[in-house]
């Protein structure tokens, strides 16, 4: 109980010390619902698995693997440099498992530091995860917000207040990390453009990508070059006599070549097995699933799998489930989510057509677009599941749901 009284006190002071900066009202009533509805998401996550799934899945994996590590380093079984990752762990996989897979290692091991300061209570650690996850997607919103005050409020929605992307970001869960680091990175970005001598915001740029490139690889291998020349091709200067066609074929080309670049520093591209990985995931993961499986069709190699397949991938990824492939109540409510945006889509499309887009708006729109292509494509293939993929598209929902309410609040501002 003590331990508990203490946590709740230092988040206490961290978010008395955030709302201080806060000027503005609103910004604070929007701030205080967002990170208790982060909060309240991360404890309903926990009782969701531990009650209503009996005590299986993801999280409660990696509670229980994160616990083992801590309580293996306590009963001397391991070093201290093998519990904070400096020395090769001396356990076998029986004793534990999540030393498999790398993500899964990095991440629990992050968890068994949460554990230790937490004193092994699980709820505590899912809202510390929770918290910083709200904290990180709140900074990053502000610095929009600065750039774009006309966009306020769609700003606000599209990053805080998506139910599915809020709720699968938060607990104890890969995709709540895998948010701190995205709108890190995103925050240190914005804050390094506008003052590119202050270097403390590379030094936080690198480490979130650092943490990206350990937990979700194929976040930054998508993230990074579209991000990068989409700053550089933005600039007035850059490429000046340059139509606007001729920069986007250039910007194409780079993109490729950087994005191929990248990819291939990951065992899984330099291996020449990325497409036969993906057809692998994707069996693996079909054979294991019954009512939330998303059918694809079958090929004689693993290439052709992968080529004829994207169409459906990347419109399931973007666009489903319907309301009829719904299998669970929180599903449903997802489905009806994914009516919603879809309709938004439709509506922006036509808009859009009746809009003038300035060069900004135009870069990172195509940016987004290829961002969000690109991942939820691979994604949606790799893991044909509708449980997984509601989590997974949490690397990409939130800045295409930006950019549709953005293009309609152009449009009501223009009327």
């Amino acid at each position: 109980m003590i331990s508990i009284i203490v946590h709740i006190l230092i988040l206490t002071v961290i978010f008395s010390a955030v709302i201080r900066k806060i000027s503005e009202v609103d910004d604070k009533i929007i701030f205080s619902a967002f990170m208790l509805l982060k909060i309240s998401c991360g404890v309903l996550m926990g009782f969701l698995y531990w009650s209503y799934y009996g005590g299986i899945g993801d999280t409660i994996y990696f509670y229980e693997q994160a616990q083992a590590l801590f309580q293996y380093f306590q009963t001397d079984r391991i070093s201290f440099s093998e519990w904070i990752g400096f020395a090769p762990l001396s356990l076998s996989q029986a004793e534990f498992s999540a030393q498999s897979e790398p993500r899964t290692y990095f991440f629990v091991r992050l968890m068994s530091f949460l554990y230790a300061l937490t004193q092994g209570n699980y709820f505590s650690m899912s809202i510390y995860l929770s918290f910083f996850s709200g904290l990180a997607t709140w900074s990053f919103a502000r610095e929009l917000v600065k750039i774009s005050k006309e966009n306020k409020f769609v700003i606000y929605i599209a990053l805080l207040f998506i139910p599915s992307i809020t709720f699968w970001s938060s607990g104890l869960m890969k995709e709540s990390l895998m948010t701190i680091a995205i709108y890190a990175l995103g925050f240190s970005v914005l804050k390094w453009v506008a003052k590119p001598s202050n270097w403390l915001y590379a030094i936080l740029a690198i480490l979130s990508v650092f943490v990206l490139w350990k937990v979700k690889y194929y976040v930054p291998i998508a993230l990074l070059p579209i991000l990068v020349l989409t700053l550089l091709f933005n600039q007035t200067k850059f490429l000046r006599e340059f139509p606007f066609p001729k920069k986007l074929m250039l910007y194409v080309g780079l993109l490729i070549v950087g994005g191929t670049g990248i990819a291939f520093i990951h065992p899984v591209f330099h291996s020449g097995r990325f497409f036969e990985l993906i057809r692998i995931s994707h069996d693996v993961i079909a054979q294991n699933t019954v009512d939330s499986i998303i059918q694809f069709q079958l090929a004689k190699n693993d290439f052709l799998f992968v080529i004829q397949n994207l169409p459906l991938a990347w419109f399931t990824g973007i666009f489903r489930p319907f309301i009829w492939e719904a299998f669970s109540f929180f599903s449903l409510i997802w489905a009806i989510e994914k009516i919603i945006f879809t309709l938004l889509v439709v509506i922006a499309i036509i808009l859009s057509f009746k809009l003038k887009f300035n060069r900004s708006e135009k870069w990172w729109g195509i940016a987004i677009l290829i961002y969000v292509s690109v991942l939820s494509s691979v994604i949606t293939l790799a893991t044909p599941n509708f449980g997984t993929l509601i989590r997974y598209e949490v690397a990409y929902m939130p800045f295409l749901w930006l950019m549709v309410i953005i293009i309609l609040n152009k449009f009501k501002r223009k009327v």
